[in-house]
């Protein structure tokens, strides 16, 4: 029986497109061996957000011919698609497949290891996705606890430093029956968390519905399960979302709205859709309505035009809003985008100075949101069994209970949060079945809104 290993680079996205490859591969016979072993097929999922991410792709192809010499290598994903001519080139290389994937990968092996026609080309077209579009077959994954299903693909913002429109193309949204069928196939399996991924998820529309209506089919498909939300847009279909997320306990009480900076004329030039002002007005209306919420962020920090005014300002923003996790990036130029061509570079050790500072002020953050846990009762999803049992809470903190025996991984508890462990665990107690019984609205915490 041949053997699989897959290499998954990049977002959300990616981790579903790999488990739809995984699963392909595991019908036709594939039996999919972790990334770092022998085997006789091997595909980088690439990811083309910074020049590093690039990189790292070419890396692991060099890593991956080292480790089996004579495997077939593929490179798929978004680097494949913005540097397509140039993997072609690359002798290590095998097969191509930019985005979109076609709908079948089996046809293009060579014959030793599926017994079809060798590909003739090793660069693949793209097939175009339209509205409305499918994914055959269901993903896998590894842990059973969690899957990523895909809802959305593709992005129609053009921001200014992101390849992402070239790389996945217009935004599109997956057919709505096609959405509950891997839903239903995801959860027979035994997953009790499913996380909604795309590029822009607030952009879903098929059959009538928006995201919050999605949500609310989703969440009728079985009680036994929780919904969280990936990367999401700040947009108008926000608000809705947010209505379902205060009334139905089993969505998460998650929102990661990256902002990308905090100040408006940086985010004119990234071409964002919205003011610093009109972000803040958005996750603010959310952490009120929703008891308990984690607010999470994304920032890029060195973007060309930034001056000491602008970051000041950046900083203040971020300090006076209720984070519970922030991502920070130095900004990395990315050939092919205009932001690539901006004037007012930053130098790159004084990004990651600025980088640096707000680091330290998203621990500061993870922190405070920890602290205001103490004392909740919080559902849990469980990971590991006893004697270590630890899980996350639908609020995204680790919680650790390390004295309690009998529990088990892929169950559903609520714990009571005693006290924190580091900036994004805690330790819970008194574990019991749960209820998802909404929390407590909190007090408002010094120092934010």
């Amino acid at each position: 029986m041949p053997t699989a290993a897959i290499a998954t680079f990049g977002c959300r996205l990616n981790q579903a497109d790999t488990a739809l490859l995984a699963d392909e591969l595991r019908q036709g016979g594939f039996t999919i061996v972790p990334w770092g072993s022998p085997a006789d097929l091997q595909i980088i999922n690439s990811c083309s957000v910074t020049g590093t991410a690039s990189q790292k792709s070419r890396q692991a192809v060099h890593q991956a011919r080292k480790i089996s010499p004579q495997s077939f290598i593929i490179i798929a994903g978004c680097d494949a698609s913005a540097e397509a001519a140039l993997w072609a080139a690359d002798c290590d290389v095998d097969l191509v497949l930019p985005n979109p994937k076609p709908a079948a990968l089996l046809p293009l092996l060579p014959a030793e290891l599926r017994h079809s026609a060798a590909v003739q080309s090793k660069l693949v077209p793209a097939v175009p996705l339209r509205e409305d579009f499918r994914h055959p077959g269901t993903g896998y994954f590894f842990d059973r606890t969690r899957a990523n299903l895909k809802i959305q693909e593709g992005c129609d913002f053009y921001c200014s430093y992101c390849l992402v429109p070239s790389t996945r193309g217009r935004a599109y949204s997956r057919n709505l029956d096609d959405i509950l069928r891997e839903a239903e196939a995801l959860l027979s399996r035994g997953h009790r968390e499913l996380v909604l991924t795309g590029v822009n998820i607030a952009t879903y529309r098929n059959s009538g519905l928006d995201l919050a209506g999605l949500l609310l089919r989703l969440l009728d498909v079985d009680p036994s399960f929780r919904i969280r939300l990936g990367s999401t847009e700040p947009g108008p279909v926000l608000e809705r979302v947010v209505e379902v997320m205060a009334e139905q306990p089993r969505l998460c009480r998650f929102l990661h709205l990256p902002v990308q900076y905090g100040e408006s004329s940086i985010l004119q030039r990234m071409r964002r859709h919205y003011s610093a002002a009109e972000y803040a007005q958005s996750v603010i209306r959310a952490w009120e309505k929703v008891p308990l919420l984690c607010l999470g962020t994304d920032v890029i920090v060195g973007f060309p035009g930034e001056t000491e005014q602008t970051f000041a300002e950046c900083l203040q923003f971020l300090t006076e809003l209720p984070f519970g996790l922030m991502h920070v990036f130095p900004y990395s130029p990315r050939a092919g985008t205009p932001a690539a061509t901006f004037p007012d570079q930053v130098p790159a050790g004084l990004a990651e100075r600025r980088a640096a500072r707000l680091l330290r002020l998203a621990e500061e953050k993870c922190q405070q949101f920890a602290d205001r846990q103490i004392g909740q009762r919080l559902p849990v999803l469980l990971e590991k069994d006893s004697p270590h049992a630890e899980g996350w809470t639908d609020n995204y903190l680790k919680v650790r209970l390390p004295q309690h025996p009998g529990l088990r991984a892929n169950t559903l508890i609520t714990a009571e949060i005693v006290r924190r462990l580091n900036h994004r665990a805690v330790l819970g107690t008194a574990p019991q079945p749960c209820h998802f019984t909404p929390a407590a609205p909190p007090e408002t915490p010094d120092g934010n809104h």
